[in-house]
Formats: C-alpha cells, structure tokens, sequence
C-alpha cells in the first residue's frame, strides 16, 4: 500500500467534506404534499392591490382583512347574548427568569419575548419576535387568515383581559393570562390562555374558538416571520431559517428562503404556501442558535407554512416568513442549548435533535460536555478550548507517535521500494504486477512495517476534527465569547484572518517536519495544502481556527521530540551495524 497515497486522499477528503458542508450540504427535507386549496382560495377572494411606490406597501391588508363568511347549512346550535371586549389596546408583560413577554390584547397575540441571558449581535436585547411583524400586523399566536373565514376579525378584535398588565411569574404554581372576546353579531366566542413557570422557556397554550355554537377544530396559528431580528453578515455559518418538524425518528425540516414564490395577480407581493402535513409531536421554527418549539399531536395538529416576498428592486427581496400550526398544546421559546434543551425533555421528546451536529455528533457532544467542564474552571472559553486541546493531545499521543514511527519507516523503504518497482516495469501485465506486490509484501514483513499503520491513527482521528468543526459551528455556548484582544466572538470568523494565516504557516512547519516518502509531485501536493486550507478556514469560525493552530503547535513539538527520538534510533540502528561489521571482518581476518 503506498501510504502517501492514502493519506493525501484522506487530507483531500476532509478538505472536499468540509466544503461541501459549509456551502452546498443540504439540509433533510421532506416532499410537499400539496399547495393548500385554503391558499389558493385566499388569492381568489383577495382584492387586487395595485403596485405601490412607497418601500414598504400596506401588506398586511393582504392577509388581515376579514373573510366572507361561509353560509351555515344548519342553525346555530347556541348564540352569543352579550359582547365581549375591551375599550381601548393594552399591553401585558410577563416576566420569568428567563424572559420578558409583551402581550397585545389586540388579537391576543405576542409582540416582544426578550431572552434575559442573551444578546444580539449589535449588544441589543435579544428579542425573538420579529420587529418586522408590524408590517403584515400578523404576530405569533395570531390565527391565520389563509385557512379561516374569520381569523382576520380575530386578529383585530380588542380581547378583554382582566388581570395585572405587569406580571412577575415567582412562584411554582406560575401564572397565567387570558384573553377572551365575544361578538354576539357574528356569533362568535375566542378565549387565548397562555401559562408560565418560573424558570422554563415553555409557554403552554390553550385555544378555544366558538362559531355559532360549534366549536372550531384545528383552528391554526401562525409564528414569525423571523426570528432573532439580527442575522449577522459577520457569522460564517448561514443562519438559515427553517421549520423541523420531529416524527417520533426523524426531522422533517423546510428551508424558507428555499421556497418559490409566486407572483400573485395585481399585487407587489409574491406568495408561497404549501402543508408539511400531520404525525408530528413538535415542530420547530428555528435558526442556528435559538427556536420557537410548538408541543403537537400527531393525530390532531396539522403544520403548513407561508412565505411572502417583497422584491425591493436592487435591493435584496424582503421575506415574511411563517410556520402554520394548528392545536398546539405548549411552545419552548429559547435559545438551542443543550441543558435548557434537556430541562424540558419529558415535555418535547428528543428536542436536542434540533441541534444538528452532523456526522459523529455523539463525539460533539462529549467534546462539549469536555470544553463545559473546563470552562467551568476557566470563566473563558477561548482558554477552556485551549486546554481541552491540549488534553487531547495528551491522549492521542500514542497515535500520532505511531503514526509517524510508521510513516518514518516507510520512508526509509522508499530506496528499496523504488528498486523492487524498477525491476518490474511493465505493470500492466498483471503477472509482474502480482510478483511486484508479492516482493513489496516480503519487504514490510522483513522490516516489520505495517504499511496502514501512518494512516490508521490519522482515520481514527477523522471523527473528533469533523465533531469539533460541527461544534463550534452550531454550539450556542460559544456565541458571543470572547478570547483575547480582537477575537470577541468565538462563532464568528477572525476579523483581520489572524489566526487562519497562523494556522496555514504552523500545517506549513508541520508538513515539513512530518517524514514523507512519494515522489516529488506528491511532495508538492502536500505543501499546496496549508494553503489551500488556509482559505478555506478563513470564513470559519475564529473557535475552529484557534482549535487548529494551536493543535499545530503542539503537534510541532511532538513532531520535534518523535523526530529526535527516531533520529537517535536511527543512529544507534546504524552503529550497531557498523559494530557487527567490524566484528565480523575482524573474524575472516
């Protein structure tokens, strides 16, 4: 086996996966069902609008406006005899330990959740409902107009509250607030009660709509549309937003952005509409770090989803993007971290799988317990993955020392190996080819050399660089982290590429010191690569980077002392032949 061979095509490989990951991987998906008949019915019964000047068009006439009213086919079972809402718009906020809720009574929906252990990437407060909200005036907890007669006259109706319109949730039993309304003209009676605990980021919901009498079935609500309201250009991961709907085995999951949109007659705004369907216990409207978790029944909730674009000429289009759906019993409004994750397991089922690691993301996970562990020695967490780096090393050192043992074996073959492979030149007559391997078989045997043994450690620790890279990319407990002087955030790349040209010169040192056998064209190969990677890593995040240099580092020095040592072996090897040697002349004389 020529295990130079072998081992740039291991380097080439994790190049190659690396790139594909970070640009074109896709994400799961499932196929469409269908674009929902309610949405191609709302396009029919919309007025025409026509285009207007102004940035940004009334658009949330699109949707708010109220339906017709569909004609009963049977009498009303029970009518509504008094009116019920208030005379003028409040707002309820709710505080937990964790964040501040802003209520409207005005369609009872949310209009602000400030995350209080968080912030966005401009310092602000984290608030994780969409500031754009205002321009459709559909908030999260709103029905959606696309699939009901009167969600619009929902939406818009003063709610009557009753209780404090400020609220510190400090007790166990935790506090709630309902909002409840009644129109005797259109027959009609809604109630919204939202509960909250004193820690959790789990809001539990309970929704009832009455129309003529009858209650409403799978009444759908919408959540968007976006998230965050700050996605940085800086971050080097895209913080695509995306619904992941959980089966019960797998995630199902829709890219917004993704998604075609439609020009619709007479109006400025495109439309997307389609249904995910039913079976799912959550589903998620997500991006990298945080999430907005809606607890389902597989028998009973139906998710779809809604995309409207707005094109703004040269300008980059305006996406409303919103998640559809209907009879949700409680949603985990947070951040994607793996303990706040854990907290609410018995609730959401497997909801760590909205943390997608990738491949080996079992390794992720114990390097991430590892880094926490350490961090909570070391209140920084650029240090932590230092020392973790360095533990590590300590741990893998039997495999790169016998890494690179073999590999200077080999290249002290490689005169032999070249005579053995001269003596055979015509490969292509599998005989002599069959003889050729046969003798190169002997060789390794005689000098006991196992020719995978350079590549074996280097595979075995394939896993743990793909689980960091994975890490750091996704793992929210370095967001917003610091290390030292410029590098303030950890998941963003290096600003002035410090560390990315640092770690291309330290691959570049230890490739040099590295044995190496092949011939020259190989050789070069393998030098092109810091570059190469040097690059590449330059858009990654600066925790990765660092990660890499200093693995460099300390792989210099083992390289150092592996080198000396083999060094000092070699010598010895060859004094003691020139010892037998000598005996040996000294005999025949």
């Amino acid at each position: 086996m020529d295990t130079k061979k072998l081992i740039l095509a291991i380097v080439l490989s994790v190049t190659v996966l690396l790139v594909y990951q970070s640009l074109f991987m896709p994400k799961p998906a499932v196929q469409e069902r269908a674009v929902m008949p309610a949405a191609a019915q709302e396009q029919k019964n919309e007025p025409a609008v026509e285009a207007k000047e102004s940035v940004t068009p009334d658009i949330g006439s699109i949707l708010n406006q109220p339906e017709a009213t569909v004609p009963e086919k049977e009498p009303p079972l029970q009518t509504v005899s008094d009116s019920l809402s208030a005379a003028s718009e409040i707002q309820v906020t709710v505080d937990n330990a964790f964040f501040s809720a802003v209520f409207t009574n005005r369609g009872a929906g949310l209009t602000s959740l400030i995350l209080k252990k968080y912030k966005d990437d401009a310092g602000k407060p984290m608030d994780l409902v969409a500031h754009t909200a205002k321009d459709l005036n559909l908030y999260p907890f709103y029905f959606y107009p696309g699939q009901s007669e009167f969600a619009g006259i929902l939406n818009n109706a003063l709610f009557l509250y009753r209780g404090d319109e400020a609220i510190t949730v400090g007790d166990r039993k935790g506090s709630e607030v309902v909002f409840e309304y009644a129109d005797p003209v259109q027959n009609l009676m809604a109630r919204k009660k939202f509960v909250f605990s004193e820690n959790s980021y789990v809001i539990r919901l309970e929704f009832q709509v009455s129309k003529n009498g009858r209650v409403v079935e799978a009444l759908p609500v919408v959540f968007g549309p976006d998230l965050e309201n700050n996605d940085s250009r800086e971050r080097t991961m895209m913080m695509n937003l995306k619904i992941a709907a959980y089966n019960g085995t797998e995630l199902n999951s829709l890219e917004f952005a993704k998604q075609k949109t439609m020009p619709q007659a007479g109006q400025v705004i495109e439309k997307a509409a389609g249904e995910k369907g039913s079976g799912f216990y959550w589903a998620a409207y997500e991006t990298t770090y945080f999430a907005a978790v809606f607890k389902t029944d597989p028998q009973k909730s139906k998710l779809s989803y809604l995309v409207l674009k707005q094109p703004l000429g040269d300008k980059k289009s305006k996406l409303y993007s919103y998640m559809v759906v209907s009879n949700p019993t409680a949603v985990f409004i947070g951040p994607k971290d793996e303990k706040d994750l854990a907290a609410v397991e018995k609730e959401f089922s497997d909801l760590n799988k909205i943390i997608e690691y990738g491949w080996f993301g079992s390794i992720a996970k114990i390097m991430l317990k590892g880094i926490v562990f350490i961090h909570g020695f070391i209140p920084n967490y650029g240090w932590a993955l230092i020392v973790f780096t360095l533990l590590l090393k300590l741990i893998l050192f039997p495999l790169t020392y016998s890494s690179s043992v073999s590999m200077a074996k080999m290249q002290s073959l490689q005169p032999k190996m070249k005579a053995i492979k001269k003596k055979y030149k015509n490969t292509k007559d599998m005989e002599q080819r069959k003889l050729m391997n046969m003798e190169i078989m002997d060789l390794y045997k005689q000098e006991k050399v196992n020719p995978a043994g350079g590549c074996l450690p280097i595979l075995l620790q394939l896993p743990i660089l793909w689980g960091f890279f994975r890490l750091l990319s996704v793992c929210i407990n370095v967001r917003h982290e610091p290390w030292i002087l410029w590098i303030t955030d950890l998941s963003k790349k290096d600003p002035y590429y410090v560390l990315p040209i640092l770690m291309g010169i330290t691959q570049l040192i230890q490739q040099r010191m590295t044995p190496s056998g092949g011939d020259d064209t190989q050789k070069k190969l393998m030098y092109i690569m810091p570059f190469v990677m040097t690059i590449m890593f330059a858009s990654f995040p600066s925790g990765l980077n660092l990660y890499w240099f200093f693995s460099n580092l300390l792989q210099i020095g083992q390289q150092k002392i592996i080198n000396e040592k083999i060094h000092k072996e070699k010598k010895e090897e060859i004094k003691e032949i020139r010892s037998l040697k000598r005996k040996k002349g000294a005999r025949e004389k």
